[in-house]
């Protein structure tokens, strides 16, 4: 832009001083004092049409790529992306070379919620030399492309670095001013030569430091975390009516995957199952394995525990524990709040492969007719607060 305001300045420049110099040019030398000749020669639109030419194109600093996708940010564009829209914010001039000296460390990574792009430059001595850095909702093309943008109108003029830090030189001592010289005599005699000083040891320069990396590069730590859950959970088809209770969970979370095992334990609301008053829990094991994309998660269930029947009058039903196993899906939303927290909700589906029910007492008539029979299929809802630990 610097290089358009300048020569857009010389061309309006240039044309003011042509129109202005068309009539002294033309004026008839008729009297001596009015003569114009001397005025021409700095009205003369010559000597500017060297600046009007064309100023040659600035080489392209060129740079080695990094780019790293790092927690969160694993569905997004590779460094292909990054490349073409680079060359063609560049006129189609690619300004990544392997063998640069100069480096340049693109990073995405998801930030609270958000993705976060930065870039960090820097010299074959390591020295930082530019840093720029923004953030998107969760449109990862959109957010690559703002960034191809940013390095091509660095990368397109070389001057607009910033100079590296200069190290400052010791200064070295003054020497001795040398004795003057003169005759020696018995009554005068020369004075003592100094000393030679030893030569110095050769100072090598101390070594360079490898820069801190830029705080939106993956850590290895970070891909992995312990992560524990307490969930509400709602349940039909699991126990006669509805069924409420806590769920407590723990496991293991990479960015894209994680596993858990949880604990639920339920409660019938109803308290009476054809006119027999009866309390009924469910305790059961859920392991899970899920796949996480942005705030969305889906995951493979499997179950396994016991419903338990606990009749208030002892001949109006059987009191027993029956076995219950099941597999099933989940699909829900997780929304990070900070770094260490997120709410979740989700919806499992479980198909049933071992139905449980609640008989009758055997001295009841008709006792073969059972008080309740799980369904094929049931369905549970959970929402709940997940933490890293």
């Amino acid at each position: 832009m610097k290089r358009a305001a300048r020569a857009a300045l010389i061309s309006m420049a240039a044309a003011a001083i042509s129109a202005a110099g068309v009539a002294p040019v033309r004026a008839e030398p008729a009297a001596t004092p009015l003569q114009v000749e001397p005025v021409a020669t700095p009205l003369q639109v010559e000597p500017v049409a060297t600046p009007l030419q064309a100023e040659p194109a600035a080489t392209p600093l060129r740079a080695r790529l990094e780019f790293i996708r790092g927690p969160g940010a694993e569905d997004c564009p590779d460094e292909q992306l990054l490349r073409a829209e680079t060359a063609r914010a560049m006129g189609g001039v690619d300004p990544y070379d392997a063998e640069a000296p100069f480096t340049m460390t693109a990073t995405i990574e998801r930030r609270r919620g958000k993705l976060a792009a930065s870039m960090f430059l820097r010299d074959g001595d390591g020295h930082g030399r530019w840093f720029d850095g923004f953030s998107a909702p969760d449109d990862c093309k959109v957010l690559v492309t703002a960034m191809a943008l940013s390095i091509a109108v660095l990368l397109g003029d070389a001057a607009e670095l910033p100079a590296p830090p200069a190290s400052a030189a010791p200064a070295r001592p003054a020497s001795p001013p040398a004795p003057p010289e003169g005759p020696c005599s018995p009554e005068r005699p020369c004075p003592p030569k100094p000393a030679h000083a030893p030569p110095a040891p050769l100072r090598t320069a101390p070594p360079v430091r490898a820069l801190p990396r830029s705080r939106a590069s993956p850590v290895v730590g970070e891909r992995f975390r312990w992560v524990a859950g307490l969930d509400a959970v709602t349940g039909l088809g699991m126990t006669p009516g509805i069924a409420i209770g806590p769920a407590l969970s723990i496991g293991g979370r990479w960015p894209a995957w994680s596993v858990a095992l949880e604990v639920r334990g339920l409660a019938s609301l109803p308290k009476k199952i054809d006119r027999v008053p009866m309390e009924v829990s469910l305790l059961t094991m859920n392991a899970a394995l899920c796949h996480h994309r942005q705030l969305l998660f889906a995951c493979g269930l499997s179950e396994f525990g016991g419903l338990r029947a606990s009749p208030d009058v002892p001949l109006g039903g059987a009191s027993r524990l029956n076995l219950r196993a099941g597999l099933g899906a989940r699909i829900g939303i997780a929304w990070s709040f900070s770094e260490s927290f997120s709410v979740r909700g989700y919806t499992d589906v479980v198909q049933t492969l071992t139905a449980a029910e609640v008989d009758r007492h055997p001295s009841v008539p008709g006792s073969a007719r059972a008080l309740w029979s799980a369904p094929p299929a049931s369905v549970a809802f959970g929402l709940g607060v997940h933490a890293s630990l």
